[in-house]
This record gives structure tokens, sequence and C-alpha cells, in this order.
């Protein structure tokens, strides 16, 4: 988080169990954020999806839009950014992807959890009652097990 927005004392409240709308994986880089998620959504399908990432670059011949990604223009995603529709965006080999607020709501409004991997920052916009997100922290292994 920002160093200027730490927040040092946070109110906690007993309260009934629910569905949560979002759940939110956060960890360092190669913890397994991405092979947890997928797998959750394999093994229940019914309960959990995740949102299809958005991206400016051109398909590739194989690709189909809004399978592994949702194709728009460059000028469209950044039109989209600077009105703070993306929860999650950052720019690779000259190209823009990132996860619009929108498609969590999607995943949310079918009765699934929407499972997320997103960086740390992405919490500031999820932390509201409309996404109530339960949010998982996954810590790297010992040095000793990574070595094993």
């Amino acid at each position: 988080f920002d160093r200027h927005e730490i927040q040092i004392y946070e109110e906690v409240a007993k309260m009934p169990p629910f569905q949560r709308k979002t759940l939110v994986l956060i960890g360092a880089q190669g913890v397994g954020r991405r092979s947890l998620k997928n797998r959750f959504i394999v093994l229940n399908p019914t309960r959990f999806g995740t949102t299809v990432p958005f991206t400016s670059r051109k398909p590739r011949d194989d690709e189909k839009d809004g399978q592994a990604y949702r194709f728009v223009s460059r000028g469209e995603m950044e039109t989209d950014i600077k009105a703070g529709r993306y929860l999650d965006h950052g720019e690779y080999e000259g190209n823009l992807y990132g996860t619009k607020i929108d498609s969590i709501l999607e995943v949310v409004q079918t009765g699934r959890t929407c499972i997320l991997d997103v960086n740390p920052q992405a919490l500031k916009i999820l932390r509201t009652s409309e996404f109530m997100p339960y949010v998982v922290f996954i810590a790297a292994p010992e040095l000793e097990t990574l070595r094993a």
C-alpha cells in the first residue's frame, strides 16, 4: 500500500456467515496464486468464477474474443482507465492489460464468488460493501522447503 495511506486500526465486527462476493489472493510473484485460483474454479465451477482480462493487443489467429482475453482498442482502454473503470492495469511489450470492475460484477451476478489474483493496491477499490472481499495472503515457502 502507499506509505501515506496506512491504516493502523480497522474496526472489526462479528457478522453472521454469508457468501463472499470476491475472494482476493495476494502474495509475492511465483507463490502459486494463479494455480490456486484455477484449481478452485476447475473443482467447483458453479461456485467460483473469475474475470477475463482486457487487452489492447491484437488477437492471435487461434484466439477468440472473450475466452482468454477481451480485445479492445488502445484508445478505448486508455479512456476507461482514466475514467476509473479498471481495478488493475499495466503495460507489457507496448500493450495494455487490465481487469475491468464491471467484469467482476458480471461474475458476481451469476451467483458465483469471483476469485481475483491482483496486486495489493486493488484492495483500495475492492474494500466496499459492493465487493466484500475475503482476502487471502499466500506466503512463500521457507527457503529450506524450496531447496528440498
